[in-house]
């Protein structure tokens, strides 16, 4: 049975839409309509920090004005909404715990200075990056720490050896060593996730194409 071809258009309200993203609404609104499938719109706010306010009302009346409507969406809902990443913040968190039980993730309380002492220190290491220094504590005493209100963040716990290897559409097949992955973070402090954790479950779970 073949899937409908659907596309997305997720733009992040850190700053007000410019002709980049419209470029991009184009690519993926006309994807979908030659191909008979559906064009979503998602809205990637995340990074509250940068957060722009009237920013998210401007990418709505840019794609209204220029004609690319979409079949899914914040303000028009649909099968697999929410469709603004601040809103779905359940999804994230239990993939995490997912990610958690299975030992393939852990908390790291160690705060974002600190974090930036070990890669200015760490000159003599082959990789800059986080130091593991949280990846095998005890998960009683984990547990402990989060119960007692101490911020944390939860990391992927990447293998140590080995290899990984995915296949590039452009470029083939592409290997990379372990060693050089670092433990990235999925989840931060605030409960908000990283942007390729949101993104790649959010890709998944509306059948992104």
């Amino acid at each position: 049975m073949n899937k409908i071809a659907k596309t997305r258009f997720a733009p992040s309200p850190t700053g007000f839409m410019h002709i980049g993203n419209l470029r991009s609404a184009l690519y993926e609104y006309l994807i979908a309509r030659s191909l008979g499938g559906k064009f979503i719109l998602r809205i990637e706010d995340t990074d509250r920090e940068r957060y722009v306010e009237g920013a998210v009302e401007v990418i709505y009346r840019t794609l209204d004005l220029c004609g690319l409507h979409h079949d899914e969406g914040p303000d028009i809902g649909g099968p697999h909404g929410p469709y603004t990443q601040s809103q779905r913040l359940t999804f994230y968190r239990e993939y995490a715990d997912r990610l958690l039980a299975e030992g393939k993730a852990y908390p790291c309380f160690c705060p974002a200075q600190g974090y930036e002492s070990q890669e200015e220190d760490g000159e003599e290491r082959a990789h800059f990056g986080y130091d593991h220094r949280c990846r095998d504590l005890d998960p009683d005493l984990a547990k402990e720490r989060i119960l007692k209100g101490e911020s944390y963040v939860i990391r992927q716990k990447m293998p140590l050896d080995g290899q990984t290897s995915f296949i590039d559409q452009v470029y083939g097949t592409i290997t990379v060593q372990n060693k050089e992955l670092e433990d990235q973070i999925l989840l931060k402090s605030d409960g908000y996730p990283t942007y390729n954790f949101a993104n790649v479950i959010d890709d998944h779970l509306m059948e992104i194409t």
